[in-house]
């Protein structure tokens, strides 16, 4: 036998070269240097919270890419003067820089700490005449910013008008707990900073009129328009108060007439002025809220029914059921597109409502004045209309009005082709969700997406962001009823029986 070692061929150890790896190589590389050039172009940021609480709101973003904000040639300068420290600093920020990317260069934002930087603070303190005790946001819609406001200058003057200076106590929502102490429970920072950015832009406010002298509301009582005022003032519309017995016209400067909750009927004068308003030429608005306990209102019904909208002066109740029961599950139901977002949606509407019945006594006098009704609320069917007042509240379908029935509706006069000549009327038959303390988010929401399309402002209806720091559930009367018994109940019954089973226990 041979003792010499077989090795082989001599090129069968070496490694061969694969010609597909280093193909794979190339285009790894290629695409690689392609994601990279992709992402130094074309920025993406996404909020990835479940609620998107670090983002604007649609309705901000129209606004953001409106004409007149990306018509200007110099941007807007906003001052963020927050300490570091502050409640949701860090989203506040994040919103911030929203802001800026969704302006398209036209707003540009300064932060910094007062209390950090004292020199920085010093001259912002020169330039606007402020004091930094608290925090602030100044937003200077000035073709220069640099320059200071002179001291002794007229407040409605046109340097000042396109300054705006807000509180960092706006940017907040409060909630008074029962011991009188407060705590934050959300961020107003993106309606706050949208609406001081639209008042600096366009400097002089619009107005609009409450009708005062009929009770309801009065400059002493205006528990009624606080939600109201704070709709009308995002829209940069500043609310004034009129006695229609006490002039001949409405002022040439009204843009819209508010007649809340009236208790007293008006007078032949008084309607003179709310139909020549109405009438007159050009866009002009009035809203109408009725309250459905007080319906002795002959003169200001029959001006809403030639317009095309009945008041049915009942209350609108829940079916079988023994005693009154005023919430009502309602719906936004599809109509004017401004409302687009809202289609289909549901809310609770707190409080006595009354129905309205929208029909026209003639029609072709309607088609002739171009008058055109649209429902904006609707009751589930499973609420009728109470009609009688003196009894019991049971259904008779004779008397009363099945539903599903109308809470809130709204009349046009012209042709919607021509909006600089529309004339645009809410009528709603309740007056408590108007309140503050009563009105839900979704509510806001809507009325103020109506307020926009009567005032023509279309970039301003939508939802709004949501901005909470605390959770709130809303349950409806059936989940209430629920969690009632199962509290009250339920789990005490539980913690008997249990008692009771280590009690036998230790008994024997």
């Amino acid at each position: 036998m041979s003792k010499t070692k077989f090795t082989g061929h001599p090129d069968a150890r070496r490694p061969k070269g694969n010609p597909l790896a280093w193909i794979n190589l190339l285009l790894l590389s290629i695409i690689v240097l392609a994601c990279n050039y992709i992402g130094c172009r074309e920025y993406a940021r996404m909020d990835l919270s479940e609620q998107e609480s670090y983002s604007i709101s649609e309705r901000t973003r129209n606004v953001l890419a409106s004409q007149r904000i990306q018509n200007r040639e110099t941007p807007i300068h906003v001052i963020f003067a927050f300490q570091r420290t502050a409640t949701g600093y860090a989203r506040m920020y994040s919103l911030l820089e929203e802001y800026v990317r969704h302006s398209n260069g036209k707003i540009e934002v300064e932060c910094f700490d007062p209390l950090r930087e004292p020199n920085r603070a010093r001259e912002i303190s020169q330039i606007y005449g402020v004091d930094f005790d608290q925090n602030l946001c100044v937003v200077d819609a000035r073709a220069n910013h640099t320059v200071p406001l002179r001291t002794f200058e007229d407040k409605d003057s046109s340097d000042r008008m396109h300054v705006r200076i807000r509180p960092g106590a706006s940017f907040m929502k409060y909630e008074v707990l029962p011991d009188e102490s407060r705590r934050i429970v959300a961020l107003m920072m993106d309606e706050v900073l949208c609406s001081a950015i639209t008042e600096a832009v366009e400097g002089d406010l619009r107005r609009m009129y409450v009708v005062e002298g009929k009770g309801g509301v009065s400059r002493d009582d205006q528990t009624l328009l606080e939600n109201l005022g704070l709709i009308t003032s995002s829209l940069n519309i500043q609310l004034a108060w009129v006695n229609l017995n006490e002039v001949e016209m409405m002022p040439e400067n009204a843009e819209g007439l508010i007649i809340i909750s009236p208790q007293t009927d008006f007078t032949e004068n008084e309607m003179r002025v709310v139909r020549e308003f109405w009438e007159r030429e050009g866009r002009n608005s009035v809203f109408v809220a009725l309250d459905p306990t007080n319906t002795n209102l002959p003169m200001l019904y029959r001006f809403l029914r030639e317009q095309g909208i009945r008041p049915n002066a009942d209350r609108v109740l829940l079916r079988n059921r023994n005693r009154a029961y005023y919430d009502i599950s309602a719906v936004m139901p599809k109509g004017l597109n401004c409302t687009r977002a809202f289609w289909n949606n549901t809310t609770q509407v707190d409080g006595q409502s009354m129905s309205l019945t929208l029909e026209h006594a003639d029609e072709n006098h309607a088609a002739m004045r171009r008058l055109n009704t649209y429902p904006l609320l609707l009751s589930t069917a499973e609420y009728y209309g109470e009609t009688r007042r003196d009894r019991e509240p049971t259904f008779t379908p004779q008397e009363d009005i099945a539903g599903p029935l109308c809470l809130q509706a709204a009349v046009t006069r012209g042709s919607n082709n021509d909006p600089n000549n529309l004339s645009t009327m809410i009528v709603t038959g309740n007056v408590d969700m108007l309140a503050r303390t009563n009105a839900r988010r979704e509510q806001t929401d809507y009325l103020r997406s109506i307020w926009a399309w009567m005032v023509h402002r279309p970039e301003y209806a939508g939802k709004s962001a949501n901005q909470d720091l605390t959770v709130k559930i809303d349950l409806n009367r059936h989940t209430r009823s629920a969690v009632e018994h199962i509290t009250l109940i339920i789990m005490p019954a539980l913690a008997l029986l249990i008692a009771l089973g280590i009690w036998n226990t230790r008994r024997h």
